[in-house]
């Protein structure tokens, strides 16, 4: 069988494409942008394997040149009807991560990108089953109870912009299974990440562009914080965060091994309609404990978690203005139902804890040697 993957270059979606290559060992079709699309690909490959592909591996990989925003996905005709009748199954995984994007350029890819990928789905054989990528972003602004895995609801708002177009894109997948009598599975992943050192060019996790954001902050300066500090300095800083704040972080490994779980199980084969399914940690990870992972990497500096800023310093207007996508996302302590991940992935591992040093290795400090020297803007 044919599988049809979208995104294929990105962090999720290369460890996906490993996954289907290595152990189902079908035909991959990756839909991409670019001339360099197949090299981009291996490359996305290796680094999620940590090694070279084998050929049998590569022998199985396709790359097809084309744009999910575009009409007929940017394909010539003749490609594009051979590619939906080739089809065994369709991963759509593509789509714009930039928590502070533009409206219409998150809706053009997340949105208009989906809605191009359902017109070519819309044409496979009969059973042809949809696996969409959506995100617990989904549920918006609601900030505390327990989110059910098939709620999806406008009731409470939406943070950013990313949140509100994976909402309308799901609503598209939903009215497109309905219309056409389809299968299609919504897994909806938390912050998926991984504790292991990325190459450097490798696509990146949420937590990672984090870190390479603080990391560049404390390289670079910023409004009130010197470049330059005596040893022994202690730098305290407020962040507009309440206290309790939590977050689900759950590793790469285990939420690729539960989507293909959930994906390739055989009781969605002849079943049509939307089976939504959350891939995330069962415990959630506290802002505390992501604190005191960035603590140690920066001795002498001290952050506090605060319901309000009150006459916020120029550093700490300075953080609040450039890092409004993570903060946005600091009001919550809700938590996830995954019951019907759990009834299809039972005999998986649970994943282990999300501990300090975890965090360090997501946050991409493992890979200094020790905490950043005295000459740091936030060290001691």
């Amino acid at each position: 069988m044919t599988v049809l993957l979208t995104g294929a270059t990105g962090f999720l979606g290369s460890r996906l494409l490993l996954s289907l290559l290595t152990t189902r060992e079908r035909v991959v079709v990756v839909l991409g942008r670019g001339a360099d699309l197949r090299a981009r690909v291996l490359a996305a490959l290796e680094a999620a394997a940590g090694r070279g592909i084998d050929a049998p591996a590569r022998s199985r990989l396709r790359c097809v040149r084309g744009d999910i925003t575009q009409p007929w996905l940017g394909l010539a005709p003749s490609v594009y009807g051979r590619l939906a009748e080739e089809t065994g199954a369709v991963w759509h995984c593509a789509g714009d991560i930039a928590l502070t994007g533009e409206r219409e350029r998150l809706f053009r890819a997340n949105v208009r990108g989906t809605a191009n990928i359902l017109e070519l789905a819309a044409l496979t054989p009969p059973y042809t089953p949809l696996v969409h990528m959506s995100t617990v972003a989904v549920a918006g602004g609601r900030r505390t109870g327990v989110v059910a895995e098939d709620d999806l609801s406008d009731a409470h708002g939406f943070e950013t912009h990313y949140d509100a177009s994976k909402y309308q894109a799901e609503l598209l997948v939903r009215d497109w299974a309905r219309r056409f009598g389809r299968t299609a599975l919504v897994l909806r992943p938390s912050i998926v990440a991984t504790g292991e050192p990325l190459p450097e060019g490798a696509p990146g996790h949420p937590l990672k562009v984090l870190g390479d954001m603080i990391d560049a902050v404390a390289h670079g300066g910023a409004p009130g914080i010197p470049a330059e500090r005596r040893a022994g300095d202690t730098l305290r800083l407020r962040l507009p965060v309440p206290p309790g704040a939590t977050f689900n972080i759950v590793q790469d490994t285990y939420a690729t091994q539960a989507m293909l779980c959930v994906a390739h199980d055989s009781r969605y084969d002849h079943d049509s309609g939307v089976h939504t399914f959350h891939i995330v940690h069962p415990v959630n990870t506290t802002m505390s404990t992501i604190t005191r992972a960035i603590e140690a990497r920066y001795p002498g500096l001290r952050l506090a978690c605060v319901e309000r800023l009150p006459d916020p310093t120029p550093a700490e207007r300075f953080i609040e203005a450039h890092l409004p996508g993570f903060l946005s996302y600091c009001h919550h302590t809700r938590g996830y139902d995954r019951s019907a991940t759990l009834a299809l992935t039972r005999h998986l591992a649970p994943p282990p804890p999300i501990d300090g040093d975890y965090l360090r290795g997501a946050l991409g400090f493992r890979a200094a040697a020790g905490p950043v020297p005295a000459t740091g803007i936030v060290s001691g």
